[in-house]
């Protein structure tokens, strides 16, 4: 960044656009792809002293682009228009990657945030500031929710993802320093425009994906409740063999999302199928020693307890779907 002395006494504001007409997130690395067009209008003389250069007002710079660059930026430039007043437009077409920061905490029921945030980076807030061109999306008609979100990204079927907002707005980019030139102030902040797509993922493929195999997994042990006492050996091999496959099955789920540091909705349902084959493991040991006692008090409550679990083991899957969802 540099931050360049301007003799102008206000900044320049510049209206910003966007029409995004291709979208596709990459979870796993946490980037996702973008193409889209891009408008800007600003009003400059370009003729007073002191002024800036149409070119330093277009310096522009996505700051989350992957690979991207001021220059590049201008290389995407399509059309120039100097209309009356001084006022000058600017229109192109961008087509990359970016990255965003993602939160899998709730995954899969969890939202993303995906943003497109460009600033120029020559001129600091008080020298340029970002507007949204909001006239012109109100005359599109589109419901201010799906602002800069084409037609044809919104009836993308088969995906996913659904795109359920979008926001485009002005904030601050603040750098904390000089870049080491003791000219330029120790904190410097720039003017952003930011366009913001909000997804969430479409559950229903999740729920064939995920809860179904778990429930055949757990139906597998749930059927430890109706086996004889004695039949200890059945019991153990079932246990086991559907612990080894929840096992295997997290860990495959786990290959869809990038290494991360906390706790996961899924993680907390795998963890409860743990500890619900760990219980039938331990209610089977206990039923079998019970009935093997001889004693009809004991053989009694045996039966009683496997009653009671055929009816306590599903609802206490049942109740973490909902109560981690929280």
């Amino acid at each position: 960044m540099l931050a360049q002395n301007q003799n102008t006494d206000t900044p320049i504001v510049v209206k910003y656009g966007i029409y995004i007409k291709q979208f596709v997130p990459n979870f796993k690395e946490a980037k996702f792809h973008a193409e889209f067009y891009w408008w800007a209008t600003f009003q400059n003389d370009t003729s007073r002293a002191g002024n800036p250069t149409n070119d330093e007002i277009m310096n522009f710079e996505y700051v989350n682009g992957f690979e991207s660059t001021s220059e590049a930026f201008k290389a995407e430039i399509q059309e120039v228009q100097h209309l009356p007043n001084n006022m000058h437009y600017y229109t192109g077409y961008h087509q990359g990657e970016f990255y965003f920061n993602p939160d899998y905490s709730m995954y899969p029921l969890d939202v993303q945030t995906l943003e497109i945030r460009l600033e120029n980076s020559l001129m600091p807030k008080d020298k340029l500031h970002f507007q949204v061109d909001s006239s012109s999306f109100l005359l599109s008609k589109q419901h201010p929710k799906l602002w800069g979100i084409s037609a044809d990204v919104l009836g993308q079927k088969n995906s996913v993802y659904n795109i359920f907002n979008s926001k485009i707005h002005s904030e601050e980019g603040i750098y904390n320093t000089n870049f080491g030139d003791p000219e330029f102030d120790p904190v410097t902040v720039y003017s952003r425009i930011t366009t913001s797509v909000m997804i969430n993922r479409s559950f229903a493929p999740y729920i064939a994906k995920l809860i179904i195999p778990l429930m055949i997994i757990l139906l597998l042990v749930y059927l430890v409740f109706f086996l004889p006492a004695e039949k200890i050996d059945i019991a153990a091999g079932l246990t086991v063999t559907s612990l080894l496959s929840a096992i295997a099955f997290q860990l495959s789920i786990s290959g869809e999302i990038p290494e991360i540091g906390y706790i996961i909705y899924i993680d907390k349902i795998f963890y409860t199928c743990y500890f619900l084959i760990a219980i039938s493991m331990v209610q089977s040991i206990i039923t079998f020693y019970m009935d093997k006692s001889g004693e009809a008090v004991k053989v009694k409550q045996a039966q009683k307890i496997d009653v009671l679990f055929r009816f306590l083991f599903p609802a206490l899957f049942f109740l973490s779907l909902f109560f981690f969802a929280r």
